[in-house]
């Protein structure tokens, strides 16, 4: 839990409604981590008819007077937060692999970003963008819809029989300790092999003993159903949860993949935020190995 640190959070952002939110779930993070706040707007086609984001101006512009405009409505929209160290950048170039470089060469721990929003055409951005970030992203992304929560007193890691990453839990355990959370850990089994079931209550009891061993509140439950991520949402229903922790496929760079079945209809249908974490090589945790962090 110690070694995540979060000092740097980006947001890409589109100017429009349904960024907003993500926008304040971003200042909220930067508050509770003392973090500094990236702002980028990335302007992926020069040839487009001006979107909502810029029909104040009422006609197409030459590259550098819209480039202008951008900056100073950035800049505009980062002075409404006295209160958090904000940085403020303005791009051109395909969305995804611009987040890529900024992340890297800013040192991002962490990605904000709305699941609707324009992106350049009449296009959703979970459809293109916010899915391709979540997808080949190596550290995590926070995705939300319309809204953030209240403070994330409630978060939900489901545990299945995939393969887990010690980041997963760890970030999950950060963030109890930052927002004073209950940890709700939901055990969706997809075999009821008496082998696998085994191994799959190891697994459930080595992430407990670690909650455990860190003083925080937590509740962990086994849920069965015919859809895993239907099961998993219908428990954060019922159980007030306002964050869900889950793991992105590793392979997904290799193979061009978007996401796992799991993650993909997590990321694209839930109502509350979701945390996206890409489960590394060397951050893998089996069924047996427990999580000895």
């Amino acid at each position: 839990m110690k070694n995540i640190e979060i000092k740097n959070i980006l947001i890409p952002y589109d100017f429009s409604e349904t960024s907003k939110p993500a926008l304040k779930e971003a200042v909220r993070f930067s508050k509770k981590f003392d973090a500094v706040l990236h702002i980028l707007h990335v302007v992926e086609d020069r040839n487009y008819i001006i979107p909502l984001a810029y029909e104040v101006e009422g006609i197409k512009m030459p590259d550098f007077e819209l480039e202008e405009k951008l900056r100073s409505r950035l800049e505009k929209t980062a002075s409404e937060h006295t209160d958090v160290k904000i940085k403020t950048s303005v791009v051109s170039g395909i969305m995804t692999t611009e987040v890529e470089s900024y992340v890297s060469e800013n040192d991002i721990d962490l990605i904000v970003m709305g699941t609707h929003g324009a992106s350049g055409y009449k296009e959703l951005f979970i459809g293109s963008n916010a899915q391709r970030v979540v997808t080949l992203s190596e550290i995590p992304v926070l995705t939300l819809k319309d809204k953030g929560s209240d403070g994330y007193k409630n978060i939900l890691v489901p545990i299945d029989n995939s393969l887990h990453s010690r980041q997963k839990v760890n970030m999950a355990l950060v963030l109890a300790d930052k927002f004073q959370s209950k940890i709700h850990i939901i055990g969706l089994p997809d075999s009821k092999d008496e082998l696998e079931m085994k191994k799959f209550n190891i697994k459930l009891h080595s992430v407990e003993n670690l909650i455990k061993e860190h003083h925080l509140n937590h509740s962990v439950k086994i849920v069965n159903g015919d859809s895993l991520a239907k099961a998993a949402q219908k428990y954060a229903s019922e159980n007030n949860c306002d964050l869900v922790v889950i793991n992105t496929g590793h392979e997904s760079k290799i193979t061009g993949i978007f996401l796992g079945a799991f993650a993909q209809q997590i990321v694209n249908h839930s109502d509350i935020p979701v945390l996206s974490i890409r489960h590394l090589e060397d951050d893998v945790v089996s069924e047996t190995a427990g999580y000895g962090i």
